[in-house]
Parts: C-alpha cells; structure tokens; sequence
C-alpha cells in the first residue's frame, strides 16, 4: 500500500522541480530583460523619430523567384510613439538598377514617396513597433518572456522569446553588450506561407542615455526588404500619430463582364483582375490575383456562368506576390497550373511546401496533389477544344524573366499583366512624353515577332478590355534607357 505513495510523492516532486525550472527561466529572462532595457533605455523612451538614407527593395517582385528583390535608393524616416504603441514610417524611392528588373512600380522616372503607419489594430509585420529593440523590451517584459542561449559565429547570444498578440512568436538576440542584435518573427502570405521576417541591428551610439543602432537591415522571406544606414535620432522627440482604426474585413468579389461569346473579363477587389474563356467541356482562369479570397472568388463567378464546366486549366502569368497568391487555390480546386518552368523549384519547395499555420488555406486544411505544365523561354503551350484555341506565350522582359501572355486568335485578344496596365489615369511614375516604358518596348516586340493580330487587350491591372490601339500608341515615343541614377548619399 505504500508504493502508490510513494510514487505519488516521486511525482510531487517532479512537478515541484518543473514549476521550479520554469519559474527560474522565467526570472532569467526577465532579469536579462532589465540590464537589456538600462542599456538602451527602453522604459524611459516614450517616442524616437530617427532618418537616413540606404536603399529599399520591393517585397515579392524580384525578375525572377531565386534572386533578391528589386533594389532602389531610399531616404527615410519614422518616427515612434511607444505609449500609443503606434509608428510611422516614410520612405522615398528613387531608381537605382540600370536597366530595370523587377516590379515595385519600375522603371521610376520621378521621386516615389510613400508612407506607412502601424499600431495594434495593423496587420502583424515588420512596421510592427515591437520589432525595434525598445519595443522588444517593453512588450518582451509586458509579456511572459522565456530564455534560451546559443553561439552564433562563435559567440555567445541570449534569445528573450515571447509570443505577440497571441499568436506571434517573437525572439529577441540579446549579446553580452546587453543589446539587442537581431529581432525575428513569422507573419502570414498567402504565397510563402509562414515567412520569417528578421531585422538586425548594429553599431549602437549613445543619445542622451538612449542607445540606438546606426544599421538596421530588415529581411523578408530571405532577402532584404530595407538596407538602412541611420544619420539622426531624436529621442522623446515631440511625434503626433494617430492608431489606425480598425479595418473592416472586405470580401473579396469578382463580377464578371462579357467580352465575348465564352470570354469574360473578371473585375472585382482586390486588383488586379481576371479573365475566364470557356471551353467545350471546361473553363480557364487566368491569373492568381494578390489574395487567396479574390482567387475563390473568381472561381465561384466560373461556376455561377459555367456551372457544368471544371475550372480544367489556370494560368499563372509569373511568380510576383500579386499574381501568385491563388496558386495555392487552383491546386485545391484540382486545375491544372500552367506557368513558366523557371517557377518549378520555387513552387515545389516554397509555394507548396511551406506551412500556412498561421493563416490555414483552403489547401492546407483539403490537401491534394498540384499538376502543372510547364512554358519554357519563349515557349508556347496550346490549349484547343477544336472549335476555340488559347495560346500561351513566354515574353521575355525585364518586369519578369517567367512572364507569360495567353491570346485568343479568334477574338484577337490577348491577356497580359504588368508590362502593360491601363488604370484609366495618369499615375506619378507614368513615362514622361517622348519615353517608352521598356516593359512596355518589350511587349511590343514580342508581339511582332509572334506576328499576333491583337485588336484588343485585356490587363490583369486595369477595370476592362481596352483597343490594342491604346498600346500603339504608347509605343510611338522614342524608346530611351531608364532615367539615369540620381545621385543620393549613403554611406
């Protein structure tokens, strides 16, 4: 009768021990926390606005899937209310690569000046005000911090680890200088699925008792998204920032607009659009859209004008995060995927194998095999019932070296994306009179070589089909280089 006590005794223990190990980690880390908050003076810092000039990449618009992001020069400036917990950022753009490659609104023939403001009702991501090392601290120690160690290049780091909104986790590298070198945290995309976002920071200065990093670079996905060197920090600086409410969520729609007999073009929210051509025993979409709900959307408007017809074959134009994020839908919808073959590696092993715990999609909650075709460089693939044919086109461009177009000879009709938008305005990047886009240029020629008789165009970024003439006459300027770079400092 004494053996159960015994081991009841043995497990009282045990559980003694455990709560006596976590409540230890736990002021560890909090004990790391304080020394980390005197060195940079955290607790005391009630906002910083601080600038500097570096250079800014274009998240998702790389020229193709396996190198780094576009690259501009950048100056910019952000300023902090830690109290309000809200930030804003200002960046302004210049073009840097010459010739252009990429997206991210390239060739820039002007300044491009945006901001970006973030408080506790924004998304998760790297604007958030608890990935800068004072924000660390203070949400590191208003949270349930833990405690790890690890050498990283032979050295010794701290890592104060907590989880943000319930549901973020956050880990903060802390060296044996009591400074935070590096914070990191995952948020959601549709594309990448959970992505790492890392920021590092290096060559802290004193500011009146404030310690702050002079280099800060920023990464997402595995390539830098802001490289930035800093010139001014103006701690409790006098900043007004208001949080932003609260977004109302907005379904995505997609309403479908006839061109043709068995063509439509599908507008809706989020840009960019669609396009679906019927089939004898089937439907096409083309385009993925930004999100997975626009790409649902489009499908179920498929099935409401085709109810008998299986969305059979998607087209996914390239890679960019504008144009991939349905990908994901098409598969689970059971449509084959044709898309250019320099996405096969980065499809298998990113798009289709990441996990999306962080925001579960309609394929990782239904999983099922992709089926994809494959276009090559300059390749074409043809889809025919015998009565109406689509031909798909690899164009070779800057914007994307995986870009493809898909025409329908019978209509005279080709659906394009990005090398050619129309958003019915004149926008600040537009080329000035006399200059031609080279994205532009490039359609153009391709067109030529193919011999297509395009009467009409149907742009993904765009509200409806326009005349091809509205391409001619683009191309009447005189093709030029893009602008030269302008000089900015950095150091």
């Amino acid at each position: 009768m004494r053996a159960p006590l015994r081991v009841e005794r043995g497990l009282v223990v045990v559980a003694l021990l455990a709560l006596s190990g976590a409540t230890s980690l736990l002021q560890d880390a909090t004990s790391v926390l304080n020394e980390v908050d005197k060195t940079l003076g955290a607790s005391g810092l009630k906002s910083v606005r601080y600038s500097g000039t570096g250079f800014a990449y274009a998240f998702g618009q790389n020229n193709r899937p396996d190198i780094p992001y576009p690259k501009f020069y950048a100056k910019y400036s952000r300023s902090i209310d830690f109290e309000k917990g809200v930030s804003r950022e200002e960046t302004t753009r210049t073009q840097f690569e010459n010739p252009p490659r990429g997206g991210g609104g390239q060739p820039l023939y002007t300044e491009a000046a945006g901001a970006a403001v973030a408080g506790e009702n924004s998304n998760w991501g790297g604007g958030a005000v608890a990935l800068t090392p004072q924000g660390f601290v203070r949400a590191a120690m208003a949270g349930k911090p833990t405690m790890t160690t690890m050498r990283v290049g032979g050295r010794p780091l701290t890592v104060i680890s907590f989880t943000a909104r319930n549901q973020y986790k956050v880990n903060g590298y802390v060296n044996a200088q009591h400074v935070v070198e590096k914070v990191e945290t995952w948020v959601a995309n549709p594309t990448l699925g959970d992505t790492l976002i890392e920021t590092t920071f290096a060559d802290y200065r004193d500011f009146g008792g404030v310690k702050f990093p002079m280099r800060i670079v920023q990464k997402q996905g595995g390539y830098s998204v802001l490289e930035l060197n800093v010139s001014d920090v103006q701690p409790n600086a006098a900043v007004t920032l208001q949080a932003p409410a609260a977004a109302a969520p907005q379904a995505a729609r997609a309403e479908a607009e006839k061109f043709a007999d068995g063509v439509w073009y599908l507008r809706g929210t989020p840009d960019p659009n669609s396009q679906l051509v019927e089939f004898k025993d089937f439907s096409v979409i083309v385009e993925s859209s930004v999100t997975e709900g626009r790409a649902l959307a489009n499908i179920a408007e498929a099935k409401r004008l085709l109810p008998n017809k299986p969305v059979r074959y998607h087209v996914n134009s390239h890679h960019h995060s504008d144009h991939s994020a349905g990908v994901r839908a098409f598969v689970a919808e059971g449509s084959t995927i044709i898309t250019h073959d320099m996405n096969k590696k980065f499809y298998d092993d990113v798009v289709l194998k990441s996990p999306h715990a962080l925001a579960p999609d309609t394929l990782s909650r239904s999983p099922k095999a992709a089926r994809f075709i494959y276009v090559k460089d300059k390749g074409k693939y043809v889809i025919t019932d015998g009565d109406r044919t689509m031909e798909i086109y690899h164009v070779d461009n800057g914007h994307a070296a995986n870009l493809l177009m898909s025409y329908l000879p019978k209509e005279k009709l080709l659906l394009i994306t990005d090398i050619f938008n129309d958003f019915g305005m004149p926008r600040p990047n537009d080329p000035p009179a006399g200059i031609v886009s080279p994205y532009y240029a490039a359609l153009g020629e391709r067109i030529k070589e193919l011999k297509l008789d395009v009467q009409w165009l149907a742009p993904s970024h765009g509200t409806k089909v326009l005349p091809a003439a509205r391409l001619n006459t683009l191309l009447q300027g005189t093709v030029q280089a893009p602008p030269v770079r302008p000089v900015v400092e950095s150091r």
